[in-house]
């Protein structure tokens, strides 16, 4: 089903097609950009509302976040910093449940999710990147009475599986924004960082939402699920790829597990490193530094940290006040950041 801010491959071609100035203003002038504005406004202040109340005994309720990944990955570190925080302005428990290792295990994380239900709390979060195994138990919980937000991927799983809303980002989207970032540099022909077709829905979703937008011709250099936390394998098989292929001038990596050695990589082939751009979906330490040393042209910034807070924001609002979400999805990122305006996140404590 569609969403209001998921977008069609021909809607990410004409983003593509755009200028950056003619992007940006498209983007920020469009209903959803202002929807998401007045969204977040409304957050704003309700958390001060709630947060203001004084000489009142309120119990505090329990909140459970099961998601895909373990509490060491890069990008979910950032998720759980907000998850945390918002636990303490708001006076709630919260809890973080991932994977034991980095393989998007969809049975361990069901498994995961039934102990949470089991647990009977007051709010569940959850991440649904593969719907087939997961949304059987995440609308069990929704039966149950138990509230539910989805979290970072899922975001057209809203209404099958009864959730009150989803906070995250639109993975054929990040792939459409990358897309125009290598347009705009005069990119011909991208090679993608990413795992084999039909591992993942959501990089599936990455990579076709990339090659959609793309003005020029792109290659894949797959990388096995088991490989993602092995950066010596990846920076293998993408060297691979381009001694294969001369004319890349581009690479893509579709997630921030890809990002140390693609950075290596660059290093590697010298010159040709030099004179080629790079780019990816997610910003972490590494993506940080690494455009601030110019070894990459841009990151896309999902702003994880939101995907930890606002999902709070909203179950706390819904137990205490009975305030439900007008509308079902609230979109975090991507946002772009390159060397020129990466230093604005150093004051940031996401």
């Amino acid at each position: 089903m569609g969403f209001g801010t998921f977008t069609t491959n021909a809607e990410n071609t004409r983003l593509a097609a755009m200028s950056g100035s003619a992007r940006q203003k498209s983007v920020r002038d469009a209903p959803e950009g202002k929807i998401m504005f007045n969204k977040v406004a409304m957050i704003a202040i309700a958390l001060a509302c709630v947060s203001s109340v004084e000489g009142v005994a309120i119990a505090k309720p329990n909140f459970i976040m099961v998601t895909h990944s373990p509490p060491s990955d890069t990008y979910w570190s950032g998720v759980i910093k907000g998850l945390e925080q918002a636990g303490n302005d708001l006076g709630v428990n919260v809890q973080y449940r991932g994977i034991e290792n980095n393989l998007n295990d969809p049975n361990q994380q069901r498994r995961n999710l039934e102990a949470a239900i089991a647990a009977k709390p007051d709010g569940i979060i959850v991440s649904d990147p593969t719907p087939a195994s997961l949304n059987e138990s995440i609308k069990k919980a929704s039966e149950a009475g138990i509230p539910v937000i989805i979290v970072n991927q899922g975001g057209d799983q809203v209404a099958d599986v009864g959730a009150l809303a989803f906070v995250g980002d639109d993975p054929g989207r990040q792939g459409a924004v990358g897309a125009a970032q290598f347009n705009a540099l005069g990119s011909k022909h991208a090679l993608i960082i990413t795992a084999p077709i039909g591992a993942l829905p959501f990089l599936d979703a990455r990579t076709n939402g990339f090659k959609a937008a793309f003005a020029g011709t792109s290659a894949l250099a797959e990388i096995p699920l088991t490989d993602f936390n092995n950066s010596n394998r990846i920076k293998t098989i993408t060297e691979s790829q381009l001694q294969k292929d001369p004319s890349i001038d581009a690479v893509f990596s579709i997630g921030g597990c890809c990002i140390a050695a693609m950075t290596q990589v660059r290093t590697d082939i010298g010159e040709r490193g030099k004179a080629m751009h790079w780019g990816t979906i997610d910003l972490t330490a590494g993506a940080v530094s690494s455009l601030k040393a110019h070894q990459l042209d841009f990151a896309l910034d999902a702003q994880q940290y939101a995907q930890g807070y606002y999902p709070v924001i909203m179950l706390a609002l819904y137990i205490r006040q009975a305030i439900q979400p007008a509308e079902p999805v609230l979109v975090t990122g991507p946002v772009v950041i390159t060397p020129n305006n990466v230093n604005r996140l150093e004051a940031s404590a996401r």
